[in-house]
C-alpha cells in the first residue's frame, strides 16, 4: 500500500474520479455489477471467501490470547526455539 494509505496512485485516483463522475458510466458499473452478483456462483465465491478470512482471524486470535496467558520465560523459551533453526546456522545456539 502506497504512503498515506492510499492503494492507487494519484493518476489512477484521478481516472476513477472522472470515470465515477459520470453518471451514465456509474450506472453501467452499477448494471455490471449487478449482473455478475446474479450468478449464485459468485455469490457462493465470495462467501467462502469470507468465512476463510474470518476463520484465519479466529485461529490468530486464539494464538493472542495463548500469548498473553503464558509467562515471560514461556515465550522467551519459545521464541528460542523457533529461532534456533536460524541461530544453528550462525553457531550461536543458546539453548
Amino acid at each position: 500500500m502506497k504512503s498515506g494509505g492510499w492503494k492507487h496512485s494519484e493518476e489512477t485516483r484521478a481516472k476513477i474520479r472522472a470515470t465515477m463522475s459520470d453518471p451514465a458510466m456509474r450506472a453501467a458499473i452499477s448494471a455490471a455489477t449487478k449482473a455478475g452478483m446474479a450468478d449464485p456462483a459468485v455469490r457462493q465465491r465470495i462467501k467462502d471467501g469470507m468465512k476463510r478470512a474470518a476463520d484465519e482471524r479466529d485461529e490468530i486470535k486464539l494464538l493472542r490470547v495463548a500469548w498473553r496467558a503464558s509467562s515471560p520465560d514461556a515465550r522467551r523459551r519459545f521464541l528460542a526455539e523457533l529461532q534456533a533453526p536460524l541461530c544453528a546456522d550462525e553457531g550461536n545456539v543458546h539453548a
